[in-house]
């Protein structure tokens, strides 16, 4: 079965939502002197080992985040039907994080803060890979490494017992 364009545009969208979140990291690792983490620990060292461990923390967890970002975008590419459930499961819980932040205190969505690409694009990744021809491409291709893996298994078990 050809791949059809929802799988191309599911990883296009993919992608571009790993190249805002590269930017998000660039943008914090800039800005990053002039956010206060104070938390009353006493001496200014104290602030100063607290904000560098936040720092490293939300870098480490921008980082896992592209790169599960590369991997699903991957793995759907080559037709992984769990990869788009992945995917899909992500963009709904961004979507519902956002609204929820919305309706607790009121953040607005503008393309300078990045709240309104971001969730755009997540929006857009569930549109494209819930479409029944991605549906089936990922299907038809999981199922055919399964029957793959099944006679795989059969030949070698019909090898030993020979």
């Amino acid at each position: 079965m050809r791949r059809p364009i929802s799988i191309y545009l599911g990883v296009l969208l993919i992608l571009l939502r790993t190249v805002t979140t590269i930017v998000t990291a660039v943008n914090i690792a800039f800005d990053w002197k002039d956010v206060d983490v104070s938390l009353d620990l006493g001496t200014s060292a104290d602030d100063q080992a607290l904000s560098s461990a936040v720092f490293v923390v939300i870098m480490v967890l921008l980082g896992i985040a592209v790169i599960i970002d590369l991997a699903v975008a991957r793995f759907i590419f080559t037709g992984s039907n769990r990869a788009r459930f992945v995917a899909m499961i992500l963009a709904t819980i961004l979507v519902l994080g956002s609204a929820a932040d919305f309706f607790a205190d009121g953040t607005s969505f503008t393309l300078e803060n990045g709240g309104l690409l971001g969730l755009s694009l997540d929006i857009l990744v569930l549109v494209a890979l819930s479409d029944s021809d991605a549906r089936d491409f990922t299907t038809s291709n999981s199922n055919g490494r399964r029957d793959a893996r099944r006679s795989r298994r059969l030949l070698r078990r019909a090898g030993r017992a020979a």
